[in-house]
């Protein structure tokens, strides 16, 4: 459910609230795949917005029997399944996983770099978890430790203070490393 405040004058507040989209037509019940376009409609219900979502072949019967003024609005969209949204498939991220662990093995700052940029992607693809950050008392400096689910370890991450140019320069060969894999996969 979606909350709006609105004001329909300057003292009073209106709360409008819209229903989530539904995991399945409203007309035929049938469920919705990840991805597929479907078809939403909001309509006025006495005081209260009432949405309707729609399969395409659906919408087609639909929108050909509705009368305009039953309809506050519509839209096309796609469905999303939060399920498939959470099962991140291990392709997609293996490539980069093992790039990190073999970053980390390595010594010298182009290995801490890419390290440290390979983590940061996998924690915002989900498969690293940030715990917390330490300061190396040897060193001074900053040590990330993130949680890695796919292999249920710890890994600990120099933090190189990339500068912006450093920063592209690492990206750019990630990307390279990553598209160098990507050719060789779909080769074989």
């Amino acid at each position: 459910m979606v909350a709006l405040t609105t004001f329909s004058d300057a003292r009073k507040p209106m709360e409008i609230q819209i229903q989530k989209e539904s995991p399945r037509c409203v007309a035929c019940n049938k469920p919705f795949a990840h991805d597929q376009k479907h078809y939403s409609l909001l309509k006025i219900d006495g005081n209260n917005f009432l949405r309707e979502d729609y399969c395409e072949a659906c919408w087609g019967e639909h929108r050909g029997s509705a009368t305009d003024h039953d309809i506050y609005s519509h839209w096309e969209t796609k469905y999303h399944d939060p399920a498939v949204a959470r099962a991140t498939p291990q392709e997609q991220f293996m490539p980069l996983l093992n790039l990190c662990y073999e970053s980390v093995t390595q010594t010298g700052f182009d290995a801490e770099a890419m390290a440290y940029v390979c983590a940061l992607v996998l924690r915002r693809q989900k498969v690293f978890r940030f715990v917390r950050e330490e300061r190396d008392e040897a060193s001074g400096r900053n040590v990330l430790i993130f949680a890695d689910k796919h292999n249920d370890t710890q890994m600990r991450i120099v933090d190189p203070q990339l500068t912006e140019s450093q920063l592209r320069e690492v990206k750019q060969r990630l990307e390279t490393h990553i598209g160098t894999l990507k050719e060789e996969t779909d080769e074989q």
